[in-house]
């Protein structure tokens, strides 16, 4: 086999979610989906806030405002460049994280640089963004603007737009879209330390491409008190570009959905006629607002639609300098037009060149595998070293795993009391199914069995990347993880008890993650020989095995160490489980064995005979 059978959904595929009929259906939902899109973003568990070091390289002063270019280091080595805008005076000011869209001139944009985005059919205006003019007119208006760089524009360019732009780091939940969504909350960070900006008081804008970054932001960051996404919330079109799509991002959700997340906050969406937002008031506007009214707060959302094609243009901007007015300001918006201003974009840069970047700033390479060894440092800190440090261990890497494969929350079901007779479930793919059943004949007497042909299909890693398959689609391993935990189910409504577990052939690693994510005190035999086949590291996880962050999520090894405190035999891992894993699993409780060679029914069977672990 080559795929799965479904029908694949993609960026263009229409898809809108349906909202649930009472607050505490939504309030369950928004916390799993809140943890889906910060998995994505590789922010689950959330990394540490390493301090930002703020640099400011100019500043150029207006009668009515003041313009500071400023840097901040979001990460160890990594600088995201903008311009703040603020009025004049102490404050306390409200304050908007404004990321840019894919405007030319980014965060520089000016109305007169601008073409038509999208030649939108006559008789509707002509489409036009002037990005600058939003930081000077909301700073006229009495707010402080942090209006900043997308990944590889303008002085963000150590590493370019195209970063992470491939199926392996997407393993790791590195993309482009985390580290954008990483940088807006750092923003916030910034936004919220200045002296004169009141924290409780933060808003978030930007249309296109910064429409994507403030609806996530917004969906992640209860600081967010009001947002503006602009011309972007559809259910039509989710976002082309690498920086709008991440590794398990959209399976089973949708830009709406994830907008929604803002409620009760106040959230105005702007739409056009002339772009894929068209159907905005009577289509996907409906469905937030209708989440609204769960908490009596449909007075909280609006849509304004504007006749023009894609923008972020002076009527667009009239609605959100209302809107924030409204909700952050003193409630009064002000009836006035936007007013001339000279500002040279020279003179709002950090810096001209490369060189005139802090020393250390890393390249793509150095901050893939920084990334890479923050994460591997998160769980090394995580792992268990006592029964204890198991519970808090899994409280983070149970979710992580969950999401990786896509699945749901497992509901808590009450046991019924055991069976006589301890009961196997035997998963094995084509190739060792005989072996199955051979390991069931020896067991039959002893134990109850049952035997569930699994196989997980092939896919390459061509497929598994293109159209940004896996931000859409559940992988073959995740389905086939998902027929497992079925089969185990089953067994359990069964006989009161989850059953011990054996994975063979290709089935064997989706045994294991899927006895992972289940807590229970039983043996998991698994073989890993058809995982080890591949060469080491990300090249094991490419293809049949991949899931999107399957790697951030700690992959085969954290999922040995959840099977704890049960016993857990592996065959032919050749290497997939390093040492710290058995040692791991003894801390909290289990036991380790390793086999060199592949399974077989005499070494199964004396194993599971062994009365080594209480039912």
């Amino acid at each position: 086999m080559t795929g799965p059978t479904v029908a694949a959904r993609d960026v263009d595929t229409h898809h809108l979610f349906t909202p649930p009929t009472s607050r505490g259906d939504w309030e369950r939902r928004a916390t799993e989906l809140r943890e889906q899109v910060l998995f994505s973003a590789g922010l689950w568990p959330m990394p540490t806030r390493t301090p930002l070091r703020p640099r400011v390289t100019g500043r150029t002063e207006a009668p009515d405002f003041i313009v500071e270019n400023v840097a901040i280091e979001t990460l160890p080595g990594f600088y995201l460049g903008g311009n703040l805008y603020r009025p004049r005076g102490k404050g306390p000011f409200p304050a908007i994280a404004n990321p840019h869209g894919h405007w030319s001139h980014g965060r520089l944009e000016r109305e007169q640089d601008v073409p038509r985005a999208e030649p939108p059919p006559a008789p509707m205006g002509e489409g036009r963004a002037d990005l600058v003019a939003i930081g000077v007119n909301l700073a006229r208006r009495g707010f402080v603007v942090f209006a900043y760089d997308m990944v590889g524009y303008n002085d963000t360019s150590q590493v370019g737009h195209g970063f992470a732009g491939s199926l392996e780091p997407w393993l790791w939940n590195t993309s482009l879209m985390g580290l954008q969504l990483w940088n807006s909350m750092r923003a916030v960070d910034y936004l919220a330390s200045l002296p004169y900006v009141d924290r409780r008081r933060i808003g978030a804008t930007g249309a296109s491409g910064g429409g994507t970054q403030t609806f996530l932001l917004t969906a992640v960051d209860e600081r967010v008190r009001a947002s503006v996404p602009v011309n972007m919330v559809s259910a039509y079109m989710q976002g082309g570009c690498l920086c709008e799509n991440g590794p398990g991002l959209r399976i089973g959700t949708d830009n709406v959905e994830i907008a929604a997340l803002a409620a009760p906050r106040p959230l105005l969406l702007v739409a056009a006629t002339g772009d894929w937002t068209r159907h905005v008031p009577e289509e996907e506007w409906p469905a937030v607002r209708d989440v609204y009214a769960l908490y009596g707060a449909a007075d909280r959302t609006e849509a304004r639609q504007f006749n023009y094609g894609h923008n972020y243009n002076a009527e667009s901007r009239a609605a959100m300098y209302a809107w924030f007015e409204r909700w952050l300001g003193d409630g009064k918006p002000r009836e006035e037009p936007e007013r001339p201003f000279t500002l040279h974009a020279g003179a709002m840069r950090l810096w001209r060149s490369d060189s005139q970047r802090p020393a250390g700033a890393l390249d793509e390479g150095g901050l893939i595998a920084s990334l890479r060894e923050r994460s591997e440092a998160q769980w090394a800190a995580l792992r268990p070293r006592d029964a204890r440090g198991l519970a808090r261990f899994a409280r983070a890497a149970r979710p992580a795993l969950r999401h990786a494969l896509a699945l749901p929350p497992l509901q808590p079901r009450a046991l019924r009391g055991g069976t006589a007779r301890p009961s196997v479930l035997i998963v094995a793919d084509t190739e060792q199914i005989s072996l199955a059943r051979e390991l069931a004949g020896r067991l039959q007497g002893s134990h109850r069995v049952a035997v569930e042909p699994i196989d997980v299909e092939a896919m390459t890693p061509d497929a598994l990347w293109g159209k940004f398959y896996t931000c859409y689609n559940r992988t073959p391993l995740s389905l086939a993880v998902e027929r497992v935990m079925t089969a185990m189910r089953r067994e359990r409504d069964a006989t009161g008890t989850v059953p011990d577990v054996v994975g063979l052939g290709s089935a064997g690693p989706a045994a294991l993650l899927a006895r992972a994510l289940v807590p229970a005190r039983a043996r998991v035999a698994i073989d890993l020989g058809d995982l080890a086949q591949a060469p080491g590291g990300d090249a094991a996880y490419l293809g049949r095995f991949c899931a999107p962050g399957l790697r951030r999520a700690g992959d085969v090894r954290n999922a040995a160490i959840l099977v704890a405190p049960g016993p857990l035999l592996v065959f032919a891992s050749r290497g997939l489980l390093p040492p710290t894993t058995a040692e791991a699993c003894r801390a909290a409780g289990g036991a380790l064995r390793e086999e060199l060679g592949a399974p077989d029914a005499d070494t199964l069977a004396d194993w599971l005979a062994r009365p080594e672990v209480g039912r």
